[in-house]
């Protein structure tokens, strides 16, 4: 295997650049280490489906004939949201298992693929084997009369499951809303409008699912939503959504115009759903603003890992009721499943607002926050991880308090800053957080001056050895 290739197994899928790191051979053979695993369970079917991206077809296909040349039979589903695809494998108990190919939010050049158990979420382990195995060539290919077959299905009969499982879940609006919505051409236009507008007025945009992404880069979080903020305001809407690209983030924009953190998404969340002595998970990205109010409320709180499969894992063990990541990944297990779910999310935090007296944005500013401040610095995929290890070292000899769960965590006076190597692009996050804005931008600036030098200092050691 080219070593400039091996970065694109990460701790949580697989995810390159079409043409250049990823390739059908690629997605062939890791479906059928991936379908090899499952054999050796036990199981005889799995799923695959993926979103609108122009490459996925290509993928989708390529993910079917592994999974089927390993001798296991396959389902392949119309393109569907992420998280209806994983509502799917966990409704349809037949089914062992799922590969879904997406790259979410990255650029439209990039694609990828996610595998999935049978209850919808994804294991660390299964992600680090198909990788040992990949390298070491381990494939166990049936032979010519113990293949699998594969047939394909439309998508309209799921969409309607999920529909119909969506709308009957409490709590029930009490009134209408009016809601902007903004899908940015992503897999989630074929159902989030019509999820929505069961019960509430809704104007949505960039619902056209589109590969290309004409309306940018399909990620809510880091790239400009202000047109969905300005309609919201132009419209006097209730909140906003955006969708990224398959669907399983959704940033919430109050009446004002305003991003909601996640955090205060969660914590509205667990003040409607939850009772006291109840868990929520939340990964080390989140701002102390939600540990600190679900304290309050009397909810445990278990800090893990960023990555949708380390909080399903935790969430589990802990058996807990709501996960929380600070990238809006949104978990809701008291309704009986462990996987993220973005729409869903949405829908259901429109519902508990509609039982509010006050606008949005008034009961945001009512809670409170820690003012955050991001930042993404590029780093090559190759050095990332050795990088992050440095850093960490140097930061442990600096800093007294400092967590490791995540890249490093580092606790200051009623403030923090977390710098973590993206599991999904070749970048270092730098996360900052204080109780006020001047300290924010005081620790932020620093911090950021450090790692940057931290890095020059890392490359002059990579380049003379």
């Amino acid at each position: 295997m080219k070593k400039e290739i091996i970065h694109i197994f990460r701790a949580y899928d697989i995810r390159g650049i079409t043409g250049k790191t990823l390739f059908p051979d690629v997605i062939v053979k890791s479906s059928a280490i991936f379908a090899n695993i499952l054999e050796d369970e036990g199981v005889r079917l799995v799923a695959v489906s993926g979103d609108g991206r122009t490459s996925s077809h290509i993928y989708t296909n390529a993910a079917a004939a592994g999974i089927a040349a390993a001798g296991l039979d396959v389902y392949v589903y119309d393109k569907l949201p992420i998280p209806t695809f994983y509502f799917k494998i966990w409704k349809e108990k037949k089914i062992g298992g799922g590969a879904y190919v997406t790259a979410s939010h990255n650029p439209p050049e990039w694609n990828g693929i996610r595998y999935r158990r049978g209850d919808g979420t994804g294991s660390p382990e299964d992600n680090k084997v198909i990788k040992e195995r990949f390298i070491k060539d381990e494939v166990r290919w049936a032979s010519w009369e113990e293949v699998g077959n594969i047939y394909h299905f439309s998508n309209k009969e799921i969409i309607a499951e999920y529909l119909e499982f969506a709308w009957n879940l409490e709590p029930n609006p009490e009134r209408k809303l009016k809601i902007v919505i903004d899908t940015m051409n992503g897999v989630g236009g074929i159902l989030i409008p019509y999820l929505l507008s069961k019960h509430h007025d809704i104007l949505a945009i960039n619902a056209q699912v589109d590969g290309r992404f004409p309306s940018g880069w399909p990620d809510p979080v880091d790239s400009d939503i202000s047109k969905l903020q300005n309609l919201v305001t132009y419209t006097k809407a209730d909140m906003g959504a955006a969708f990224d690209g398959d669907a399983d983030r959704s940033v919430i924009v109050d009446d004002k115009g305003r991003r909601v953190q996640a955090e205060i998404v969660g914590i509205l969340l667990a003040e409607e759903l939850l009772k006291t002595g109840d868990v929520v998970v939340y990964n080390a990205e989140c701002s102390s603003i939600l540990r600190e109010k679900l304290e309050e409320m009397g909810i445990k709180t278990v800090e893990t890992r960023v990555g949708d499969v380390f909080v399903a894992e935790t969430a589990k063990k802990h058996k807990a009721k709501l996960c929380i990541e600070g990238s809006y990944h949104i978990f809701l297990p008291i309704y009986g499943f462990y996987y993220d779910d973005a729409m869903l999310a949405t829908y259901i935090f429109a519902a508990i607002l509609t039982r509010k007296k006050k606008p949005l944005s008034e009961i945001v500013d009512e809670i409170g926050r820690f003012y955050v401040l991001r930042e993404n610095i590029h780093v090559d995929d190759a050095i990332k991880w050795d990088l992050m290890d440095y850093m960490k070292e140097k930061f442990i000899r600096e800093y007294s308090d400092v967590s490791t769960i995540d890249g490093v965590k580092i606790y200051l006076e009623k403030a923090s800053v977390l710098i973590r190597p993206s599991n999904t692009e070749p970048m270092i996050r730098i996360i900052s957080e204080a109780r006020s804005e001047t300290k924010v931008a005081e620790i932020h600036k620093e911090f950021v001056k450090k790692v940057k030098r931290y890095i020059e200092e890392y490359s002059l050691k990579v380049k003379k050895s």
